[in-house]
């Protein structure tokens, strides 16, 4: 066979077959096309849909204060739990606060009498310290204070000496006088007899007499501010005497201090939670380390809190005051109560959490702190139990919910924007109390929820909705 025979050789293919190719070619797009289209309408479908628009107005949140605070001062009401929030884990530790027991001087653990986990009382003893330093310096104190008031008692006898010295020079100061007049009466009447009748040597020497009885009555006197003046000096050196008592006994008050600190005991009643002392440790006041001078840490089991991270997600429902309860994995049939009493000012950037605290009422003695808790969230509240409407708030932060009047759709349903952006049909409980065409909401609505104002009319439950703004 020649390549001319083999170019010319005729199709195989029949004109019916190539036709059947042609029209089977545009399956391959058109399959394409219409599973593009099923996936857009199964990501997409929803937002194809057309939205029914509405009007909304938000469950508007109040403080009551003053108000809430007569009505709570003048009405039996009790906390109450409404519907659950969200869930979030937790831990248990002490409220407020661990109590820390360090000892109040430099020194060497001598003994230690408790371990972590005992139960304790208030003063009892938990270490000792090495003590011989401290008895040696309280006695050297005491023997200061004891020799110190000898001297001052000695130093004080001299003021009875100068006392008895003070009444003899009175009693010479007397005597000289009796003899001063005696000695004057003697001169005068000799000066009054006629002259010649005495010799000028009598006369001479009764003057001498009386001068000279004159100088001692002086010289007698003149011990007098002496003796007054020493009784001064001595009156001065027993009062720099007896600060200087004051001083040793202050000295010696402070080495009893230091004595009687050797001894740590409780400051409470409580549980020990971590010892951090041991016999032959060294525990000082003036370390960088946080623990270095602590001897045990401890707590009061009937004061315990939850520390709970809560998810930012969910932290929109979280309010101080708000109802909790609390579950451990080591008592799973025990429910335990409490409020939100602080919730943290900085999130978790890494974890994504805030932190709040909530109370434990009557916490159970097995727990203990750095447990697990499991805690569920309520919307809490007020309940009188002297009238029949409830005041929905939170216990702590006294809150009320209010919507308008007009959302109504009957005396117990609204229409509420779902978070998926549906129309949702909602029982509510309403009280009595209105405000300014809005009416108090007990339970069914959340604080920032949006209600649906009218019209009502093409709204169905489940239906896509559009919240349109309302014109000022």
């Amino acid at each position: 066979m020649s390549l001319d025979k083999l170019t010319i050789s005729p199709s195989t293919t029949s004109p019916a077959e190539a036709r059947a190719k042609h029209s089977l070619a545009w399956l391959l797009p058109a399959g394409l096309l219409l599973g593009f289209i099923l996936v857009m309408a199964f990501l997409f479908g929803e937002r194809l849909i057309p939205a029914i628009e509405v009007k909304t107005s938000p469950v508007i949140t109040l403080r009551l204060g003053e108000e809430l605070d007569h009505r709570k001062n003048s009405e039996a009401v009790e906390i109450t739990k409404g519907d659950m929030v969200f869930q979030a884990s937790g831990w248990v530790e002490p409220a407020p606060y661990i109590t820390y027991v360090p000892t109040l001087i430099n020194g060497i653990v001598d003994e230690v009498y408790v371990l972590s986990g005992d139960t304790i009382k208030k003063d009892q003893l938990l270490a000792t310290l090495v003590d011989d330093d401290a008895q040696l310096n309280l006695q050297e104190s005491n023997q200061k204070v004891v020799s110190l008031e000898a001297r001052i008692e000695a130093h004080c006898t001299a003021n009875d000496i100068l006392a008895a010295q003070m009444l003899a020079i009175e009693q010479t100061i007397e005597a000289q006088k009796y003899q001063l007049a005696d000695a004057s009466d003697n001169y005068e009447r000799l000066k009054n007899i006629p002259i010649g009748s005495i010799s000028k040597q009598q006369l001479t020497q009764a003057r001498l007499n009386q001068q000279q009885e004159l100088a001692k009555l002086a010289e007698a006197e003149a011990e007098i501010p002496m003796i007054r003046a020493q009784l001064k000096q001595i009156e001065y050196q027993r009062l720099s005497m007896a600060a200087g008592l004051e001083e040793l006994h202050t000295e010696r008050d402070r080495n009893q201090l230091a004595y009687d600190r050797t001894k740590i005991t409780a400051p409470m009643d409580g549980i020990v939670l971590r010892r951090h002392a041991a016999p032959g440790k060294k525990r000082m006041l003036d370390m960088d380390e946080s623990t270095s001078a602590v001897i045990v840490e401890m707590y009061d089991p009937q004061l315990l809190q939850a520390r709970i991270d809560v998810p930012l997600t969910e932290a929109a429902g979280l309010i101080q005051g708000q109802f909790v309860e609390l579950v451990s994995d080591i008592l799973p049939d025990v429910i335990f109560t409490g409020l939100v009493t602080s919730i943290t000012g900085e999130a978790d950037l890494q974890r994504n959490t805030i932190q709040c605290k909530v109370s434990i009422e009557s916490p159970d003695d097995r727990l203990r702190p750095e447990m697990l808790l499991r805690a569920k969230f309520f919307d809490s509240g007020l309940i009188s139990t002297s009238q029949s409407d409830s005041v929905t708030t939170s216990g702590a932060t006294r809150l009320a919910l209010y919507i308008p009047e007009s959302a109504l759709l009957s005396d117990s349903s609204v229409w509420v924007v779902s978070t998926d952006g549906k129309a949702e049909l909602r029982d509510v409980s309403l009280s009595t109390e209105k405000r300014d065409n809005h009416l108090r909401v007990i339970s069914g609505l959340k604080s920032g929820e949006q209600v649906i104002i009218p019209p009502h009319q093409d709204l169905k439950d489940g239906k896509k909705v559009k919240i349109s703004p309302l014109k000022k």
